[in-house]
This record gives C-alpha cells, sequence and structure tokens, in this order.
C-alpha cells in the first residue's frame, strides 16, 4: 500500500474510492478488519483508500506497524486523517503525514479534517473554508450532533460551527463521511448526505440514538466516474 503523505495532491486514473474509519481502534481488530478489507478489494479493487481516523488503540509505533502490514498486500494508495485513538499524533503525522490533506481525484475533491480531539476548531473551519470548490466531498473522525448521533459525536459548540458551514456552502459539498460511530448510519443536513461510514474494527447497528447490538462490518464505495456512494457489507 502505498501512503499519501502529502498535504495537497492530484491524482488521476482513480477509478473506486473506498471510504472508511476506525479500522484499529480496539484490539479485536485483527479478527474483523483483514476479512472486510479483503472482501472490499475482491469486489472493487480500490484504487485510493480514505481513513478517517483511529488506525490504532494507543498511538504506538507497534500499532502502526500492524496496521500497515495489515494493508500492505494491496496495491493501492491510502489517505487518512486522524482520530481521537491517533492521540498524541506524533506517531500518526510520522507516518500518515499531516493531519489534513485535500486529494483532487478527477472532478473530485476530498478535503480531510482533523477532529482528533474532539472538536471541530476555527482553524479547522478556516482551513475547509480556503479548499471547498464545487464537488468536494468531507472526510473527518467525529461526526456533527444531527438526530440519532448525539450519543457520539462532536458537542454542541462545534457541531452548530459545522452544520452551519454546511450550510453557507451546501452547493459546493457533495457529501461528508465520519467515523468514530462504529456503524454505519446515514443522515442529511441542508441537503448534504452525512455517513457514518461503518464498523471496521467493531461493528453495531446504530438506532434510536444509540448502539443496538452488534452490526455488520461495513466500509463506503465511491465511484469518481459517476459520483456514485454505496456500502459494501461483509457477509455474516
Amino acid at each position: 500500500m502505498d501512503i499519501i503523505r502529502e498535504k495537497y495532491l492530484g491524482i488521476e486514473g482513480v477509478r473506486t474510492v473506498a471510504v472508511m474509519a476506525d479500522p484499529a481502534c480496539r484490539p479485536e481488530w485483527r479478527r474483523n478488519f483483514p476479512p472486510l478489507v479483503e472482501h472490499v478489494w475482491r469486489l472493487h479493487r480500490p484504487d485510493l483508500f480514505l481513513v478517517a481516523g483511529d488506525l490504532a488503540v494507543y498511538a504506538t509505533p507497534g500499532e502502526y506497524r500492524a496496521i500497515l502490514r495489515a494493508l500492505d498486500p494491496y496495491p493501492a494508495m491510502l489517505a487518512a486523517v486522524p482520530g481521537d485513538h491517533d492521540r498524541p499524533l506524533g506517531e500518526f503525522v510520522r507516518r500518515f503525514g499531516p493531519t489534513r490533506k485535500v486529494l483532487d481525484v478527477g472532478r473530485w475533491r476530498f478535503v480531510g479534517l482533523n477532529t482528533s480531539d474532539r472538536t471541530f476548531r476555527k482553524s479547522e473551519e478556516a482551513f475547509l473554508e480556503r479548499h471547498l470548490r464545487p464537488d468536494t466531498l468531507i472526510f473527518s473522525h467525529v461526526p456533527p450532533r444531527v438526530e440519532g448521533w448525539g450519543f457520539h459525536s462532536l458537542s454542541p459548540r462545534y457541531s452548530d460551527r459545522f452544520l452551519a458551514l454546511l450550510e453557507r456552502h451546501r452547493k459546493k459539498i457533495r457529501a461528508a463521511f465520519f467515523g468514530h460511530i462504529h456503524g454505519y448510519s446515514r443522515r442529511e443536513s441542508s441537503g448534504v448526505p452525512l455517513f457514518a461510514t461503518g464498523g471496521a474494527a467493531e461493528s453495531y447497528a446504530v438506532r434510536n440514538n444509540r448502539y443496538d447490538g452488534p452490526g455488520i462490518f461495513q466500509m463506503m464505495i465511491f465511484k469518481p466516474a459517476s459520483g456514485r456512494i454505496s456500502l459494501c457489507k461483509l457477509p455474516r
């Protein structure tokens, strides 16, 4: 796997993007995540994997070596932003580069944000606004506090800041992808689709603003040629 460490990068020839989060934030990831990534690879052959945080439990060098070994067999690119389990951020930055990223994939722009401290600071807001353009997709770890996500999301102060930005720029933003919630869930704000990308290290069903039993392991698929977003599920 080719790790993208650049803060800004243009990439051509990408036919499929896989978007995930939380692949290694629980000790049992070694049992759960490898079958998921193998299933996604077999069905979709992604050219680019985007990770919205939590590639480790305690952000240790050994944990990052282990997840990279699990990903190494797949001849694709990977770009990551950090989650709360990636703190302190020194080891993450050493292996994955800047905590914010802007990737241009054909007509699409992916903007990765750093919400690893469970905030959406004014500096992140300014970075996002500075790099927004038509056909932008956002990926970030902690989701905003919308209906059904309040149990595991940004505080109202930071959620309001993020959702106000969506309202201001809704015509430019195709979708936003998040982790932190270990299960697939779709919401919408100001007409913008919001996705909790699904469980990868552990998975739960998300219902009634809480976890509601075990879930299916999932990863999201984006097709740059059509703009289509879909969900890839690992069969039970």
